[in-house]
C-alpha cells in the first residue's frame, strides 16, 4: 500500500490498548475506516439542521497520523504525529440555515452532500496547520423517514492538491463522493479532483459495524441542539497518544513492597485493588497490603471500567498494541475485555486509553505474585487497610531501560 495522505483521527474513539484489533483493508481509506469503525461520532442530518448525537456540548480530540507498514507483519498501522486539535464538532454547524433550503423532495444523498459542504467549509476556515484540503471521511445511512440522513465521522483526510489527486488515483474504487454526474461531465479530471476537495470522502453504510453504530444511540444522548455559541470550534492541544520512547517514566518512584509478607504467604489469598481517585493500586495478601503502587488509568475522554474482574490472560513479554504502537510488558487481562494491567508511563495523572499502567519496577514483582483467576477490583475510591511497614521495606526505583525489554 502506497501512502499519499495524512489523517486526523478522533483518538478517544480508539479501543483500549489491550484490544486484539488489527486494522484491515487494502487502501488508506479502508485502513482508516477500520481503525475508527466503532466511532460514536454520528450525526442526525435533516431540514432542522445537524445534531451530533453523542455529547453535542463537548469537544473531541483529533490527532495527526499517517499509515506505515508494521516491520513484523507488513500490515498498515498508525504512526502518531505530534499535533492534535480539540474540535467542537457541533460548533462547526453554527445554525440550521444551510439545511432549511432542503425539502420533503430531497433525497438522503442531498442531506449528506449539504452536511459535507458545511463541514468542509467550516474546516477550511479552521487553523489546522495544513495548506491543502481537509476532507471528512464518513459513512452514512438514510434516515428512518427517508428524508434525512445519519452520518458517522471516521476521521479527516489531509492533502494538498497534488497529493489529493494521487490519493484519488491510487485508491480508485475504494470510496465514493457525493458529487453529481453533471458536474463531473462538465469538467476535466483534474478540475473534478480539485472540486472534490470542497466535499468529502464517503463509504456506504453497508457493514454490521455501521448498523450497530446507527441503530444504538449512546446512552448519554442529549436533547436536540442547533445553536452553539463559541468563538472558535478548533484549537490546538496536547496529543493524547504519545510515541513510545526508550525507558519508562515514573514521576512517583514511591511503590512500597513488603517482601517479608510476599515470601511468607506465597499461597495466601490474593486480590488487587485499583483506586482510580488516588491513582494507586494495592496487592492484598490475606487482607494485608503487600504492595502499594502508583498507577495510571484512563485519561479524559477514555474510561477504565469499574467493577470486579478476574485475570484471564498473562503475557510476560511480546504483547504489543498495533493501534498505539507500544509494547505491553507483564500484561494481565481483566476478564475478556481489552483492559489489562501492564507496564507503561506514569506521568503523575490519568493517561492511558483505558488500561491500568504499572511502573517498570513494580510490574514484574506483581506479575510474579499473582496468577490467572486472581480478582482485580477497580473502584472510584478505596479506604482499605494501610500498608504495614516491615523492617526491610523497599522503595522501588525506576531503572532506565529500552521500552519493551
Amino acid at each position: 500500500m502506497k501512502t499519499t495522505a495524512s489523517f486526523l483521527g478522533p483518538v478517544n474513539q480508539l479501543p483500549a490498548e489491550g484490544s486484539d484489533f488489527a486494522p484491515s483493508g487494502n487502501s488508506e481509506v479502508e485502513v482508516c475506516a477500520s481503525i475508527f469503525a466503532d466511532s460514536s461520532l454520528w450525526f442526525d442530518v435533516s431540514v432542522d439542521g445537524v445534531v451530533l448525537v453523542a455529547n453535542p456540548q463537548e469537544t473531541e480530540v483529533f490527532q495527526l497520523f499517517t499509515l506505515e507498514a508494521n516491520e513484523n507483519t507488513g500490515t498498515a498501522v498508525p504512526a502518531w504525529g505530534e499535533r492534535a486539535y480539540e474540535i467542537s464538532l457541533q460548533g462547526l454547524f453554527p445554525d440550521a440555515s444551510a439545511f432549511g433550503t432542503l425539502s420533503d423532495a430531497s433525497e438522503p444523498e442531498d442531506f449528506v452532500r449539504r452536511f459535507l459542504e458545511v463541514l468542509s467549509s467550516s474546516l477550511k476556515g479552521a487553523d489546522l496547520g495544513e495548506k491543502g484540503s481537509t476532507l471528512p471521511l464518513i459513512r452514512w445511512q438514510s434516515g428512518d423517514d427517508g428524508n434525512s440522513a445519519k452520518v458517522q465521522l471516521l476521521g479527516l483526510l489531509l492533502a494538498d492538491e497534488d497529493r489529493f489527486e494521487e490519493f484519488c488515483r491510487n485508491n480508485s474504487g475504494d470510496f465514493g463522493f457525493i458529487f453529481e454526474d453533471a458536474e463531473v461531465q462538465a469538467h476535466g479530471v483534474r478540475e473534478v479532483f480539485t472540486a472534490l476537495a470542497l466535499l468529502g470522502v464517503t463509504l456506504g453504510a453497508t457493514t454490521k459495524a455501521d448498523a450497530s453504530i446507527f441503530k444504538n444511540p449512546p446512552k448519554n444522548q442529549a436533547p436536540r441542539l442547533f445553536q452553539f455559541s463559541q468563538k472558535s470550534a478548533v484549537r490546538q492541544t496536547q496529543p493524547p497518544v504519545q510515541a513510545q520512547q526508550s525507558g519508562w517514566k515514573d514521576v512517583h518512584q514511591d511503590a512500597y513492597i513488603n517482601h517479608d509478607l510476599l515470601s511468607a504467604r506465597k499461597d495466601g489469598q490474593k486480590k488487587i485493588v485499583i483506586d482510580v481517585s488516588k491513582q494507586r493500586g494495592y496487592l492484598l495478601v490475606d487482607g494485608v497490603v503487600a504492595i502499594d503502587m502508583p498507577v495510571s488509568t484512563a485519561r479524559e475522554g477514555k474510561y477504565t471500567p469499574r467493577g470486579e474482574f478476574k485475570i484471564t490472560e498473562r503475557v510476560k513479554s511480546g504483547k504489543t498494541s498495533t493501534i498505539y504502537g507500544c509494547a505491553l510488558p507483564y500484561w494481565q487481562r481483566l476478564d475478556q475485555s481489552p483492559i489489562g494491567l501492564h507496564i507503561g508511563d506514569l506521568p503523575g495523572h490519568p493517561a492511558s486509553a483505558g488500561c491500568i499502567r504499572l511502573s517498570h519496577s513494580v510490574a514484574p514483582i506483581l506479575f510474579e505474585n499473582t496468577a490467572s483467576g486472581v480478582t482485580v477490583q477497580v473502584v472510584d475510591s478505596w479506604s482499605g487497610p494501610a500498608a504495614q511497614a516491615p523492617s526491610n521495606l523497599i522503595v522501588a526505583q525506576v531503572v532506565s531501560q529500552q521500552a519493551g525489554s
